[in-house]
């Protein structure tokens, strides 16, 4: 069988500085059979240079040659690339695809033979927090940065030094979200001397939200859900009934919808009568270093799942796979991403 070879492109989306691949993975790539190379300068941003790919046994290629030779794509997010580039029947490409957010890109590919591998679909397992936790390392993240970005903008410290050496009253935290994003962010803003209350972040926990923002100083939303668009949680009537100096943070805000009604994408703004409202879905990228290691470490981890021989090798009768693998060999293979094509195409009168 011949050797595959994987290709880490860059991150072109605005604000992203993750990298899907960092230097100390190369090597267990590599020890799987594969050939790695790396788009030029594609960990920049997330402080990994070029020579330290060459030492560790990649090869650092241009974007375009990258895209024409890699076997197997790899990224965070789906590759920016021109509607005219056809990839070439077997590719493979693994990312955190959102698939149900662009069927017209999972259509276009599968009809062009390319196999797309969705990170952000595997399956969640009971006590899975080992390497191929995409999601929850990187929520890990999201909710660490979360809790610094707001304790940043709020106007004193989560806990007051007093002139006589004690503390005065915490900061009064409520974090909208018990996955990793919440329960990190929680964890984090108590280490910093905040007061915190936690609650379910659904639409049937309305009103005990509703109940809380008023007397918080800070409001953390952490309620992505994968696939879908998050339910507006925190209203802009219970906003404005906040004291003036408070910080209302929402981490799903972007371009698949909002938890916070006043929340604007990459966009901080202050609204009557005086409330901080931050909008920011790509938090992991504050801290890229980190976030791309976690990354790096499940992307190894699902290529030890993937590859026999040195080469990609698809078996749906897999759970996981049969779960992750969205398209191959020219089909859709999962039903809620098919049905969304379908019902873009009678929407469009498409054939």
């Amino acid at each position: 069988m011949t050797h595959q070879t994987a290709g880490v492109y860059s991150e072109t989306a605005p604000g992203e500085r993750r990298v899907a691949v960092v230097p100390a993975a190369v090597r267990p790539i590599l020890d799987l059979g594969l050939a790695v190379v790396v788009e030029s300068g594609a960990g920049r941003e997330a402080w990994f240079p070029d020579t330290a790919y060459t030492r560790a046994g990649a090869r650092t290629v241009p974007r375009a040659e990258l895209f024409d030779t890699a076997d197997i794509l790899i990224g965070v997010r789906p590759p920016n690339i021109a509607t005219t580039h056809r990839f070439r029947a077997g590719q493979a490409l693994i990312c955190l695809l959102q698939p149900l957010h662009v069927p017209d890109l999972i259509r276009r590919w599968a009809d062009q033979g390319l196999t797309t591998i969705a990170a952000d679909l595997m399956p969640p397992t009971p006590g899975r927090a080992g390497p191929t936790d995409f999601l929850g390392a990187q929520e890990r993240v999201v909710g660490y940065q979360a809790a610094l970005t707001a304790a940043d903008i709020f106007g004193r410290c989560l806990r007051e030094p007093s002139p006589g050496g004690g503390a005065g009253p915490p900061a009064r935290v409520l974090v909208v979200g018990r996955g990793p994003a919440g329960y990190q962010a929680a964890a984090t803003a108590r280490r910093l001397g905040a007061v915190v209350h936690a609650c379910e972040a659904r639409p049937g926990s309305c009103a005990e939200i509703a109940a809380s923002v008023p007397g918080s100083d800070i409001v953390i939303v952490t309620a992505e859900i994968p696939g879908r668009r998050p339910p507006v949680l925190v209203s802009a009537r219970s906003i404005r009934t906040m004291h003036p100096g408070a910080v209302v943070l929402d981490t799903t805000a972007g371009a698949f919808g909002r938890a916070v009604e006043l929340a604007q994408p990459a966009v901080t703004r202050v609204v009557e009568p005086g409330i901080t409202v931050v909008g920011d879905d790509n938090l992991a990228s504050k801290a890229p270093t980190g976030a791309s290691t976690a990354y790096a470490t499940s992307i190894a981890a699902l290529l030890t799942h993937l590859v026999r021989g040195g080469a990609l090798s698809i078996d749906l009768t897999d759970p996981d796979q049969a779960e992750m693998v969205v398209t191959h060999h020219r089909g859709v293979l999962n039903d809620a991403v098919w049905q969304r094509i379908l019902d873009q195409i009678s929407l469009a009168g498409l054939p």
